[in-house]
């Protein structure tokens, strides 16, 4: 998935010119509004700068003629962002080639539309940022020395939930501390406790099985010692109700677990945990190009 994001993003880095204007598409996949997590963007970016003020330092080494300066920059090229979410708070930084100097953005936004202000100079950064897209334009404020017209348009190429990566942090735990138990060979109230531990992770927190309350367990089968058997019990839910599982097995084998939360319902349970992906910077990970501060 990620490198289909990759070809999408590499797909749309043709420049356009200064003067365009961006088509901000309606957003298809927003995010929620209590999301907290960030967004990992790639694309492009194309505008041009203005010195207003004489001596304004330049980004490049051409020279304005015009005494009173004015001499327009055209800058374009590749553009990389990541914004961290925080409900309707947005934080953020951004780097780019071809003329774009790095620097942080802070703002807010609403659905799936942002506006930001880049902490260097105050520049007014507005558009759609969601889970799918960063896309906008850039405005610098009336008499700033240094003047910006600017649009970009990238995709999203990674997002990290931080809630939800803290409750798999969590699950990987529980997988390295119960796993054996409930994937072994072993029978009978041990293994039911840690059966239900794990199951507690995927149904309602409020219904999960609050420890050290099973009781009442006994093994239960058509024929006697037969090889496929259940192991029933009762337990107190973390809510205060009393339930009950049924934990399915084959030769010792653990297969699902029926509870009265989903009564007819046997729950499987994957044996593997589930992968953590790395928060670290992606952009790294790809082999794509870093502009540091100040160049």
């Amino acid at each position: 998935m990620r490198s289909l994001f990759l070809a999408l993003s590499l797909a749309i880095l043709g420049v356009a010119p200064a003067a365009a204007q961006v088509v901000v598409p309606a957003a298809d996949e927003g995010l929620p509004d209590d999301f907290h997590g960030k967004v990992q963007y790639f694309g492009n970016h194309s505008g041009e700068v203005r010195a207003t003020v004489p001596g304004t330092p330049r980004r490049t080494d051409t020279t304005c003629p015009k005494r009173e300066g004015g001499c327009p920059e055209l800058i374009g090229g590749s553009f990389q962002a990541e914004l961290e979410f925080d409900g309707d708070i947005v934080r953020g930084q951004y780097r780019g080639t071809g003329g774009m100097r790095p620097s942080t953005l802070i703002g807010r936004r609403s659905g799936a539309n942002c506006r930001l202000f880049d902490t260097t100079d105050g520049s007014v950064w507005s558009g759609r940022c969601d889970r799918e897209a960063f896309i906008g334009s850039v405005r610098s404020v009336p008499n700033a020395p240094e003047q910006i017209e600017l649009v970009f348009e990238t995709v999203g190429v990674n997002t990290v939930d931080f809630y939800q990566r803290e409750r798999d942090l969590e699950l990987v735990r529980a997988y390295d501390r119960l796993g054996g138990i409930v994937f072994g060979d072993g029978a009978g109230e041990a293994r039911l406790d840690a059966i239900l531990e794990l199951q507690s992770y995927f149904v309602d927190p409020g219904k999960a099985y609050r420890s050290g309350t099973l009781r009442n367990v006994e093994r239960q089968s058509e024929k006697k010692n037969s090889p496929i058997y259940s192991v029933y019990g009762e337990y107190t839910r973390r809510d205060g109700a009393n339930a009950w599982a049924r934990a399915q097995f084959e030769y010792d084998r653990f297969v699902c677990i029926e509870t009265s939360i989903e009564p007819g319902y046997c729950r499987t349970i994957d044996p593997t945990p589930p992968e953590i992906e790395p928060t670290d910077d992606i952009f790294a990970s790809l082999g794509l190009p870093v502009t540091t501060q100040g160049s």
